[in-house]
């Protein structure tokens, strides 16, 4: 007689809960990373503190050394966090056939992601540029590797929202809206420009309000700057 592949019962308790266990795990590792942009938004790198982190969470910094090496690895994985947010946020931003309007449409994205992610902008963007490296040229062993990825238009490690921001200019070029030249470097112009604002609306120098409000401003002189 053969014999059946079907769990016993008395196997299946268990298997419920490892389930539960691994469910719970996966809850409270959502958790720190929660707590850890917070605290990040609050005291920056410098004052970053896994005893604060932990005490958000309601547990030992222990109980955080079990999901994470250090705070360079805790904050990396929240970087990342940010970038799967953040490429969703701009990919949907990037659907007009006309190149003026997508510039317009990824521009107004990376501002309202900015200023409504600030501790993850900020992690991703101002503070700690080396947790910006590794997503824009993978694990590339050199300076030299870094810097030729960064020049390479075509790498499968640049941040999503770069390759569609220079596929929008090279598609203006081509259609003879824009003025021909390099598309990466009229590109990085945009990123600037947007960036700054962003980076203003998240200082004490200028409120998210009145950044929005010059937004369309800043985004029309941007891309007439292109026109020929």
């Amino acid at each position: 007689m053969g014999t059946s592949s079907t769990p016993s019962r008395s196997t299946r308790p268990r298997e419920k809960s490892r389930s539960r266990d691994n469910a719970e795990k996966q809850e409270l590792r959502a958790s720190i990373l929660r707590a850890a942009s917070e605290e990040f938004l609050g005291h920056g790198y410098e004052g970053f503190s896994l005893r604060r982190v932990a005490e958000r969470v309601g547990y030992t910094p222990t109980t955080i050394y079990l999901y994470f090496r250090d705070k360079d690895e805790l904050l990396f994985e929240t970087a990342r966090d940010g970038f799967v947010a953040f490429d969703a946020t701009i990919q949907a931003a990037a659907t007009q056939s006309d190149p003026r309007e997508r510039l317009r449409a990824l521009g107004r994205a990376y501002f309202e992601f900015g200023v409504n992610n600030a501790a993850h902008y900020r992690l991703m963007f101002m503070q700690r540029a080396d947790f910006l490296l590794p997503r824009l040229v993978g694990t590339a062993a050199s300076e030299e590797l870094h810097a030729a990825a960064l020049l390479d238009p075509d790498s499968a490690h640049r941040v999503i929202a770069q390759d569609l921001l220079v596929g929008a200019v090279r598609d203006g070029i081509e259609a003879g809206l824009f003025r021909a030249g390099e598309p990466i470097a009229k590109a990085d112009a945009l990123w600037a420009g947007i960036h700054g604002l962003t980076a203003l609306a998240l200082s004490p120098l200028m409120s998210p309000e009145h950044a929005r409000s010059v937004a369309d401003e800043l985004l029309d002189t941007l891309i007439r700057g292109l026109e020929p």
